[in-house]
């Protein structure tokens, strides 16, 4: 039996230990959060069976493969950090039909649930092939007995959302013989991440360098299209307007008049409003919209004009299994100087972004780290619209206290969507920025 440690016992060993696994270095993605913790996961002996002999086609084959890691650690309150996948193709072993059988070597970021005990090993349950007939035959034969029970609509492009083999019918029916060979099964090993940090706040004094806190905050429709007060995305953007109202009292100035006692919803769209208040003033914008890929004209151009002022830029609504984050990451107007917390608050977010956002902000800022004037916060797991105005608000209020850390701030986001902060390592507040 593997003998397994406490989360927190693992902090107090960290010491610095360097990790004693064999393969890819750790992760340089510096990380903290409420409710997970960075875990640096390496796979030394990961396996597949492929036709392929390009390593390119291998690779891309490996990374489907492991596609299917974000499904089984949601199926336990975890997920991965895919798009800082790091791979090595070890050896391809000739099979007697032609196939070769691959091992490789991997390392990825996962994010792991605080409160669960981390094992030393904890066995990952994928394809075992990674071309596109293979995927189809293997969610034909696990669709019904290793889905969530939220999935819908199932197909080889969203199976690896959706997965849960954890299930006993599920492993029953892998076990079967005539199923067996479509699952490989092999070992990821765990080790407290170095890159965990703690005490780490946002750059408050850099946010007020200009007595204002200014927020962008995007909001898209749970359906797209959808003109109803009932849809949760266009519930969460009234619900958003009226916690500002009753948390920060009437704006000094609003741009549009919506009518007292009235949800804003498509009739408003976008609002502009500014609130003076004891601790500062904050100046926000709050947009609606469809989504991220159907967005018009009109709002990228109101948006890509508010990125260059914003302190805080957040995105509320359907990741898309990753085409709105991808979508999102690549628009935006960075200035040189202006220091940025983005909130990415969609499903698994945690495992879509990639470092689109932070290079650009690299890109304004030359001769300082990439995340120097970037910090943003994702989400491990799944996230809901009705706790998207809360954790929006209490971002802004953490802006006017100037005093909480990352850890407390997220303390107060919905636990179920795990969110992490990223980028923050290198902040120094209360130390001058």
């Amino acid at each position: 039996m593997l003998m397994k440690r406490t989360v927190l016992a693992a902090l107090a060993a960290l010491g610095l230990t360097a990790c004693a696994e064999q393969g890819p270095e750790t992760s340089d993605l510096k990380i903290d959060s409420a409710h997970s913790i960075g875990v640096d996961g390496v796979i030394t002996n990961g396996v597949i069976r492929t036709t392929a002999t390009s390593d390119s086609t291998i690779t891309r084959q490996i990374r489907s493969q492991l596609n299917y890691m974000t499904g089984q650690l949601n199926g336990i309150s975890g997920g991965a950090d895919l798009n800082r996948l790091e791979l090595t193709i070890n050896e391809k072993i000739p099979q007697a039909d032609g196939s070769f059988e691959v091992h490789y070597a991997a390392k990825v970021l996962v994010a792991w649930r605080r409160d669960r005990t981390l094992p030393d090993s904890y066995e990952l349950i994928l394809p075992a092939r990674g071309d596109s007939r293979s995927m189809r035959g293997f969610v034909t034969a696990f669709q019904d007995a290793c889905a969530a029970s939220s999935a819908h609509d199932v197909s080889t492009g969203n199976f690896w959302y959706y997965y849960r083999p954890q299930p006993d019918d599920c492993q029953l029916l892998m076990s079967d013989p005539a199923h067996a060979a479509l699952v490989s099964r092999f070992a990821i090993h765990l080790n407290v991440s170095a890159e965990n940090t703690e005490g780490k706040a946002p750059e408050y004094a850099k946010i007020w360098e200009d007595d204002r806190a200014v927020i962008t905050a995007v909001f898209g429709k749970y359906e797209d299209g959808a003109t109803s007060n009932r849809d949760a995305g266009i519930a969460a953007y009234n619900e958003m307007y009226s916690m500002l109202r009753s948390r920060f009292g009437e704006p000094a100035m609003q741009d549009v008049d919506v009518p007292e006692g009235t949800r804003p919803g498509v009739d408003y769209p976008a609002i502009h409003m500014i609130f003076n208040t004891p601790e500062g003033t904050l100046d926000v914008d709050i947009l609606l919209i469809d989504g991220i890929l159907s967005a018009d004209e009109t709002f990228k151009a109101r948006y890509n004009e508010r990125t260059k002022i914003s302190d805080l830029v957040s995105y509320n609504g359907h990741s898309g299994l990753g085409a709105n984050i991808r979508a999102l990451a690549r628009m935006g107007s960075f200035q040189t100087g202006q220091y940025q917390l983005f909130f990415v608050n969609g499903c698994d977010t945690f495992a879509y972004v990639d470092n689109a956002l932070r290079d650009a902000h690299a890109t304004v800022n030359p001769g300082y780290e990439p995340s120097k004037f970037f910090d943003i916060i994702t989400n491990a797991m799944p996230s809901y619209f009705h706790a998207n105005a809360n954790n929006n608000v209490a971002l802004m209020e953490a802006f006017l206290g100037r005093s909480q850390t990352y850890r407390q701030i997220l303390s107060g986001f919905d636990r179920a969507q795990r969110a992490v902060v990223t980028g923050e390592e290198d902040n120094a507040w209360p130390a001058a920025f």
